[in-house]
């Protein structure tokens, strides 16, 4: 049952990039947000009136990518929190469900899987089943996902809507690293709704035309970033280094 967009009033959130799997920096950037960790390693207090959103990409490439998939999950089942579809859960959720293609980090990461047992993969298929392309909130005016959204696609229930949720723009052609070159589809940018998305590895958190990307590339940096909305505070981990 895949949701294609969730609208939810909430006025108030704290949205956390690309974690891949990096749970150390998770827990820490949580905690100078407010939220405590409990002894089992998961989230023991909501904030009241705040939501916690998740821009996606909770697994691979980073160490404990099964830890955070339990956190993330348990915060989103106690309605603590929301976690938008990145391409890492969307190739997940197709190798768990319908047996397709993995390779790369993705292997590690069902091995680890298999490891926890069939109860633990079962609620997991759920989980990213139930994860949307779109999170949209305060009254309307917030856009949330994890490839970023342009303005003709928001709230827009089609396939090349959740093709552009959780990849963005690829031109097709790849750089000398062998990662995918994108279409800066920020540039053209006017819409009305703020746009808060990760997938593309900036340096720095910058708005642009309403938008903002808070994807710092923790797997590389150890830098997990999230924005504070209303506010528009960014907080990060950089320090914690």
């Amino acid at each position: 049952m895949e949701q294609l967009y969730i609208v939810k009033n909430i006025h108030k959130a704290d949205i956390i990039g690309d974690i891949h799997g990096c749970y150390e920096q998770l827990v820490q950037l949580l905690q100078k947000l407010g939220y405590e960790i409990s002894e089992q390693g998961l989230i023991a207090n909501p904030i009241e009136d705040r939501k916690l959103i998740f821009l996606g990409d909770l697994s691979d490439r980073g160490p404990d990518r099964i830890k955070v998939l339990k956190l993330v999950m348990d915060a989103v089942e106690r309605g603590i929190a929301i976690s938008a579809r990145g391409n890492h859960d969307d190739k997940l959720f197709s190798k768990l469900s319908r047996n397709k293609e993995a390779k790369g980090e993705l292997l590690k990461t069902i091995q680890e899987i298999d490891e926890q047992g069939e109860a633990f993969r079962k609620r997991l298929i759920a989980f990213l089943d139930s994860m949307p392309y779109q999170i949209i909130i305060d009254n309307d005016n917030v856009v949330i996902a994890h490839g970023g959204m342009k303005e003709e696609l928001q709230g827009e229930s089609s396939n090349r809507m959740k093709a552009f949720a959780i990849y963005g723009d690829p031109t097709g052609e790849f750089d000398e690293h062998n990662r995918p070159i994108h279409n800066d589809w920020v540039a053209d940018y006017h819409g009305e709704r703020t746009v808060v998305y990760g997938h593309i590895i900036t340096e720095k958190a910058e708005w642009r035309n309403n938008t903002i990307d808070i994807d710092t590339g923790c797997y590389q940096t150890g830098i997990l970033t999230a924005l504070q909305w209303p506010e528009k505070a960014l907080v990060d981990t950089k320090e914690l280094n």
